[in-house]
């Protein structure tokens, strides 16, 4: 494996879809026009001028998720992390844990000692997650009380968003 500038070794290396890709169908397209619709009658009758405003927004950043997913490589070096085109060095990421329960759940998340930094998710694809463990055990502290994926991603999945 070549070395790279400024950040030693590459030791692993990948590829994995940067947003989440769910196939929804006319069901669900339904189903949701028809939430907001009620929640539009709810703030109609509740004198609710925000409300209609934040489902507004809502809908915004949903319909501007849908756009094709770029494919983000991951590398794991001897100093850190490159995400794309940015490096996270080891010092600043407190702890990783992995999520594995294929074929839905396979995920390497981190997560970071600032609490301005979120909780950065990597998705596995085809990777060995006993592998990439091994790897990441060298540098980081494994947080093995995680044994289920965030909240916000189970509800990201569930609801296909």
């Amino acid at each position: 494996m070549p070395e790279e500038k400024n950040h030693g070794k590459k030791l692993i290396s990948w590829k994995f879809p940067e947003l989440n890709q769910y196939e929804k169908n006319r069901g669900w397209y339904f189903t949701a026009f028809a939430v907001v619709i009620f929640f539009l009658i709810y703030s109609v009758f509740t004198k609710n001028i925000l409300f209609p405003i934040v489902i507004i927004m809502i809908i915004l950043v949903i319909l501007m998720m849908q756009k094709e997913s770029r494919m983000v490589e991951f590398s794991i070096f001897e100093t850190g992390i490159v995400i794309g085109m940015q490096f996270f060095d080891f010092k600043d990421i407190e702890k990783f844990y992995i999520i594995y329960d294929p074929p839905e759940i396979k995920t390497l998340y981190f997560e970071f000692k600032s609490i301005f930094h979120p909780r950065i998710p990597i998705k596995l694809t085809d990777q060995n997650p006993v592998k990439v463990r091994e790897i990441l055990l060298n540098f980081l502290i494994e947080d093995t009380d995680k044994d289920n994926e965030p909240l916000s991603d189970q509800i990201a999945r569930f609801f296909k968003l």
